[in-house]
């Protein structure tokens, strides 16, 4: 398997995705460190803010959306170098926002930002490419026939595009093409409000970051894991509910970041409220799935049960998230961005790195007792974390740093036993 895979994903998709894990490697290194001394958050918490929604979360966005492109329907980008270049900009990114950060730099700071700002323009680019290329390429019915027949073949075949889930992947589609072009309103608008006269601390709107947050990452996710459950599972969505949510979802977006913006208090907290009820109904209807006895078809991947418990995890900790946000915890506090970065989407991540990496990094699958221990670690140390957030914000603060200290030292511990499981596994 190793070189048809190897030609089917090309390394494009694997360089993201290794990238990506070093930074989530670093940021929850900075993470853990503020835990134990909180006396750092000043020097370091927007390090650390940089580093996990962009050199962790987007980068590994981009790195699995190349390589589900290319599995489910043989999208490559036809220039590599484009790819190539995404992928340098993306990083350089981060990296110069960090510099920018730590010098105290301004200057630094918004070559940072612009750079950012391009990353998701040369995504866009080189997917609509390779979009063109495809359909271009698939008129040579001979040569479509041949592709086709790989991609049956491989061992991530099951992500082909199927009738079965036709309607779910449309809504899934929608949900992904939206998300990325409110990531590109965002990243622009952080870009442009960085070059207005200000102090460093102004640089980040908060509709901006609502934007990003809520609506590149948040909206991304939910659209990946509407493609990849039923055919994890075999256990059908229904597509007309997961629409409905995503209209509302959209609209929700819309409120906050306008209340945000306009400093419409009401307004805001509306579209905060509103959100949380999309995120508990999305939570339902996955815990619903994954929780009734039974499958409505025969399950097209190999589970583990680290994986099944990192997905009902998941949710659960998107349900608690819905649950605080409609009674009214602001959803740009730590204990919500916790939530919705360390919680939910890390967690999914492992989830879906125990059913997918194996094949996706042509790696022999990792120890069961291993992944169970990695991810209890990393979920007891996201629970406590959440936890003494959220006593952050009551009059028990200052006992909640000692929680705080142990979960970050969890969490950290969980993504280093994360990485060396998948480092020291043996190439297939």
């Amino acid at each position: 398997m190793g070189s048809n895979g190897q030609s089917l994903i090309g390394r494009l998709p694997k360089a993201f995705i290794a990238i990506a894990f070093l930074n989530f490697l670093v940021g929850a290194g900075l993470g853990g460190w503020m835990a134990v001394q909180p006396s750092a958050w000043g020097l370091i918490s927007s390090i650390h803010g940089e580093i996990n929604p962009f050199g962790w979360l987007t980068m590994l966005i981009y790195g699995m959306t190349y390589a589900v492109l290319a599995i489910s329907a043989g999208i490559r980008p036809p220039k590599a170098w484009i790819g190539w270049l995404h992928l340098v900009f993306a990083e350089l990114a981060v990296l110069v926002v960090v510099a920018g950060w730590s010098l105290h730099a301004i200057m630094i700071l918004h070559i940072g930002l612009g750079i950012q700002f391009a990353a998701p323009v040369v995504f866009l680019v080189n997917i609509l490419s390779a979009v063109f290329s495809s359909r271009r390429k698939h008129r040579e019915s001979a040569e479509a026939a041949v592709e086709d027949r790989a991609l049956e073949a491989h061992p991530l075949g099951y992500l082909r595009r199927d009738p079965a889930y036709q309607s779910t992947d449309r809504v899934g589609q929608r949900g992904t093409d939206v998300s990325l072009m409110l990531f590109l309103i965002g990243a622009g608008w952080m870009f442009i409000r960085s070059l207005t006269p200000g102090q460093m601390d102004d640089v980040s709107a908060p509709g901006a970051l609502y934007l990003i947050y809520y609506g590149w990452i948040a909206g991304t996710i939910l659209s990946v894991a509407l493609h990849l459950f039923p055919r994890f599972t075999g256990v059908r969505i229904s597509a007309k509910m997961m629409s409905v949510l995503q209209v509302a979802w959209g609209l929700t977006v819309i409120l906050g970041t306008a209340g945000l913006t306009i400093s419409a208090p009401n307004l805001a907290n509306i579209g905060s409220r509103l959100m949380g009820i999309v995120f508990a109904g999305s939570s339902a209807v996955y815990l619903w799935a994954l929780l009734r006895p039974g499958r409505q078809a025969p399950a097209t991947a190999h589970v583990q049960p680290a994986s099944r418990l990192a997905w009902i995890t998941s949710w659960l900790f998107f349900l608690v998230l819905g649950i605080c946000l409609v009674i009214g915890l602001d959803p740009l506090s730590l204990a919500a961005m916790h939530m919705l970065f360390l919680g939910f989407a890390t967690t999914l991540v492992y989830g879906i790195g125990y059913t997918m990496f194996q094949h996706l990094l042509q790696r022999r699958p990792v120890s069961r007792a291993g992944s169970t221990v990695q991810v209890g670690t990393s979920i007891l140390g996201a629970v406590l974390m959440v936890i003494a957030f959220l006593d952050m914000l009551t009059p028990r603060a200052a006992e909640a740093f000692g929680l705080l200290a142990v979960g970050g030292t969890l969490a950290w511990a969980g993504a280093t036993g994360f990485l060396l499981l998948w480092a020291t596994a043996r190439h297939e």
